[in-house]
């Protein structure tokens, strides 16, 4: 049987079918490395890390499909794709499609979910500081793994040339802390210090700790290589194994 959406390989249910064509349309020209194809992959993701934990499958779904679904208009105008102007444009984009099924509790779980996706405890300054649902967990895990690995590394020179970001600065790397409520500074080679080093050590579930665990080696050697090509200071990256 012929796909109804490229790139998706789960069974949808019938209910959820005119969501995932409204994201196709909105999403499948983007080039930052938050398209469709990130979309589904994460939707997918979380469904199986929700179905294996017992977790509402529904719910990691539908967040999982829609957590970046603003990303345009925050390149655009600097308004972040999980604030409140996102989650109130969700509910009404969204509300009239999803609602009969999910109803309203559980739609506001789903809308709750992506407004805290982009919670990061080492952007804090801060270790085991947010609590979190397992709703949440479960969308977040699959968010970050998408983030790491040979993925993750090919989105991130997606990102960076969008934004017009330098393969690496001149000079030292300086300690750089990460805020998802800046526009994209420094380079790309910062961006992997900044944020996706550490990634995996703030996986929650066991799932998304042990594929996690996997691409971070990946990240690791790829960034050794790199670094040795660029004929950049050694740098210690032992601690991040």
């Amino acid at each position: 049987m012929k796909r109804l959406f490229p790139f998706v390989r789960m069974a949808l249910p019938e209910w959820f079918e005119p969501a995932v064509e409204k994201v196709w349309l909105k999403m499948n020209d983007d080039a930052t490395g938050h398209d469709f194809l990130h979309a589904v992959r994460v939707m997918e993701l979380a469904v199986d890390i929700a179905s294996q934990l017992g977790a509402d499958r529904d719910i990691a779904m539908t967040a999982g499909l829609l957590h970046d679904y603003y990303r345009k208009e925050e390149k655009q105008t600097g308004r972040l794709h999980y604030g409140l102007e996102a989650i109130d444009g969700l509910r009404r984009e969204f509300g009239p499609l999803l609602l009969p099924h999910l109803e309203e509790v559980r739609f506001e779980r789903v809308m709750d979910v992506i407004a805290r996706h982009e919670e990061y405890d080492f952007s804090r300054g801060e270790s085991g500081g947010i609590q979190l649902s397992l709703d949440h967990q479960i969308v977040q895990d699959a968010d970050r793994i998408d983030a790491i690995g040979a993925v993750g590394i090919a989105r991130t020179f997606m990102f960076g040339g969008v934004h017009g970001l330098p393969l690496v600065e001149d000079g030292s790397l300086p300690d750089a802390v990460f805020d998802p409520t800046l526009r994209p500074q420094g380079s790309v080679y910062r961006h992997f210090y900044e944020k996706l080093l550490h990634l995996s050590n703030g996986m929650h579930t066991i799932i998304g700790k042990r594929i996690a665990s996997e691409r971070h080696q990946f990240l690791v050697c790829y960034i050794k290589q790199l670094k040795h090509e660029l004929m950049l200071e050694p740098g210690d990256l032992d601690k991040y194994n």
